[in-house]
């Protein structure tokens, strides 16, 4: 019996908007840095992608950054690059969130992350479904996705087989749960092996 949800956040919960290059070039123009908003998302992807980091840290990201562009950032680059990305969110469709506050009052809902705790939960709030969440995990506290530990680390006082993970991400969010004996829906359009759904609203009837 199903007792703890755990949801991802971007491209699950909120979907990461395309056009993330206006608030990307007002944080690159500010600190004149000689690089594009393509490059810069680009090597902050490569802060998870490269397998280095356990946990996310934002001195660690500052330094990744800064020896990609060769030039020091300062805090205040990172001040200001997340009062921008805190606001980078698409507006949630009225049937998901209608779908998270009737989940809410059957089950405990949490988020996991790979990404920083309070710049989700700052997201979480922007499109108004933070108050639906028992708790946010970002990997800033625990250990980033797709580790073991990780989805340890959320499951709280519950059993395994009592937790659903959901997630976009095959990789990242789906196979090491699975394979824990979680159970998981996989968000997706495509053709799939996994338990999944093609959006959150699915849960209605399924859960």
């Amino acid at each position: 019996m199903i007792k703890r949800i755990i949801f991802d956040v971007d491209d699950t919960l909120i979907k990461f908007p395309t056009n993330f290059d206006e608030g990307y070039k007002k944080v690159i123009n500010k600190h004149n840095l000689n690089i594009n908003s393509e490059e810069l998302f680009k090597i902050i992807g490569m802060y998870e992608l490269s397998g280095k980091y356990k946990y996310y840290n934002k001195r660690e990201l500052v330094k990744l950054i800064s020896e990609n562009i060769d030039i020091e950032l300062t805090d205040k680059f990172i001040e200001d690059f997340f009062d921008m990305y805190n606001k980078l969110i698409t507006p949630i469709q009225k049937e998901t969130i209608d779908t998270l506050k009737y989940l809410s009052k059957k089950y405990e809902l949490v988020v996991l992350s790979n990404w920083f705790t309070d710049s989700q939960i700052e997201r979480l709030k922007c499109v108004g479904i933070y108050k639906y969440f028992k708790k946010v995990y970002g990997t800033d506290i625990i250990p980033m996705k797709p580790r073991k530990e990780s989805f340890l680390s959320v499951i709280g006082d519950r059993k395994i087989d009592e937790c659903l993970m959901i997630g976009d991400n095959l990789e990242v969010d789906i196979k090491i749960p699975y394979l824990m004996g979680m159970n998981v829906y996989y968000l997706t359009d495509k053709e799939t092996n996994y338990p999944s759904i093609k959006k959150i609203s699915d849960l209605k009837e399924l859960l």
